[in-house]
């Protein structure tokens, strides 16, 4: 199988069609390109026609090859290069007597590159298209994030209807925050450079200008040269409020393409998930699957396998924590053996006393877990200094755990910790596993559950390292935000990728 295929087509109304049946020969990147035998400006209509049922079918029948189908059409002396070294030539049948012509156009082809032909049936003659309108400067924006043919469809049409220049706003950071799992969205560099290496594959002829996008309008607002926005249905109210600044500062309004959603035809779409193919969607399939593979810890012992499970404050760890015990796991709480080490008598109870007073002392011995909590959330000196008294025993006592825990047979040991990345305790782990949940949703659990005023709740969420800090040293994250199935499917998914793996250390 290649890793990389360019298919020739005779009629791309054939795209859609023939996708499938090359998917079987492609595992990675396959390029779809027209063969046309007349002229090139009666094709363009027939490609805008296409494109969304191109992808849109893609999406659905080719799984996760990324497909891309090139806007120029070959044609006699051109040559083909792509950003992706082509490692199979394919053709529909139509084609067999133009092969030599075409194998020779393709500039990017591997030595040691394979054909392939591929039967397509007739498709018989499609009515009339409507002609494609097309400007100099056409402009569109959006997030980007994990490149789908939802994009690409956005993109293509875009590209489709410039002669000259595309210009891309990618959404940084600050206008990322309201999407579901912002903080699973890849870097802006890295979604730049997706969006500029599919348009050069689709469309190489064209001057693009990606830029990171810092606030609704980027420069369509008051530049006279933009005379095209392309947006989707879910945000032409952007493009009517670029317009009307537009005409505010004096400038004509662009005309404006919109795109029709895709529909989101993913055979293991959960009804948690957005009936449109989105970013917001792949994001959420990304919970309970690998992030990034472990790295082999050489300061611990092989076994018990430790997980570390981190999160902030009303997450849900335990919740992800008792599920992994159901699977088989032991598990760890470092909070627990930290509310213990609290106890009268011992010596972290008077060390305590000594360090925030008597006050924080109940009338039984105890330490009163709320007034110290006063203390210390929203004084990062103090906190300081808890942490200082508590993490050595802790961490201590926990190892201690887990080694008799390996004693008795168990294989795997979940250490649960609200300061597990704080106190970078995932160090002493095998593999770190992260739970989030929205800040907000925090915040609201804590008033709940604690019965705390709402200030106070965002004080103890505040205290604590973010969701972005918690994720970024994670090889797994969850998030327990919608149903229990919901949650339920993502530990499933994580526990079977851990015995794949740990089957591979026997």
């Amino acid at each position: 199988m290649a890793n990389n295929g360019l298919l020739f087509i005779s009629n791309v109304g054939k795209a859609h069609m023939v996708c499938q049946r090359a998917s079987k020969f492609v595992r990675r990147v396959l390029y779809v390109n027209i063969k046309v035998n007349s002229d090139i400006e009666n094709v363009i209509p027939a490609i805008s026609k296409q494109i969304d049922n191109f992808y849109i079918k893609a999406a659905a029948n080719c799984g996760n090859l990324d497909v891309r189908l090139m806007l120029k059409p070959s044609e006699p002396k051109r040559d083909i290069k792509t950003n992706y070294p082509i490692d199979m030539i394919l053709y529909d049948s139509e084609l067999s007597k133009d092969i030599d012509q075409l194998k020779a156009s393709v500039s990017t082809v591997r030595n040691n590159y394979k054909l392939q032909s591929i039967d397509c049936d007739d498709i018989s003659h499609e009515a009339k298209h409507e002609n494609v309108k097309t400007y100099e400067n056409v402009a569109l924006g959006g997030t980007f994030d994990r490149l789908h043919n939802g994009h690409k469809i956005l993109l293509s049409q875009a590209a489709l209807r410039a002669t000259k220049l595309v210009t891309v706003g990618v959404t940084d950071v600050n206008l990322i925050q309201s999407k579901k799992l912002w903080e699973l969205i890849e870097p802006v560099d890295v979604r730049m450079k997706r969006v500029l290496n599919f348009l050069k594959d689709i469309n190489p002829d064209l001057e693009y200008n990606v830029f990171p996008l810092k606030d609704l309008y980027g420069p369509t607002k008051d530049d006279p040269k933009y005379q095209l926005i392309v947006v989707s249905e879910e945000t032409l109210k952007g493009a009517n409020k670029i317009n009307e600044k537009r005409v505010e500062g004096g400038l004509a309004p662009m005309d404006v393409h919109v795109i029709g959603l895709a529909a989101d035809s993913h055979p293991q779409r959960s009804s948690e998930e957005e009936e449109k193919v989105s970013s917001s969607n792949q994001r959420m399939r990304l919970l309970g699957t690998m992030l990034k593979p472990p790295v082999p810890n050489p300061h611990i012992p092989d076994w018990p396998y430790v997980i570390g499970l981190a999160g902030g404050i009303a997450s849900g760890k335990s919740t992800i924590a008792e599920k992994l015990r159901a699977k088989g796991a032991a598990t760890v709480n470092c909070d627990i053996i930290a509310h213990d080490l609290y106890k009268p008598g011992l010596p972290l109870n008077g060390t305590i006393a000594e360090s925030f007073g008597p006050d924080v002392i109940t009338e039984t011995g105890e330490v009163d877990r709320r007034k110290l909590g006063q203390i210390v959330f929203g004084d990062k000196e103090q906190l300081e200094k808890l942490n200082g008294l508590v993490w050595p025993a802790v961490i201590a006592e926990a190892q201690r755990q887990i080694r008799a825990l390996g004693e008795q047979g168990y294989k795997v040991v979940v250490m649960e910790a609200a300061v597990m990345v704080r106190a970078k305790w995932y160090h002493y782990c095998h593999q770190l596993w992260t739970v989030i949940i929205p800040r907000e949703e925090a915040i609201k659990r804590i008033q709940d559950r604690n019965s705390l005023p709402e200030e106070e709740a965002r004080q103890r969420v505040d205290a604590q390292p973010t969701n972005i800090e918690q994720i970024t040293p994670a090889n797994i994250v969850f998030s327990p935000y919608w149903s229990y199935e919901y949650t339920q499917g993502q530990v499933d998914r994580a526990w079977q990728q851990l015995q794949d793996y740990l089957a591979t250390r026997q």
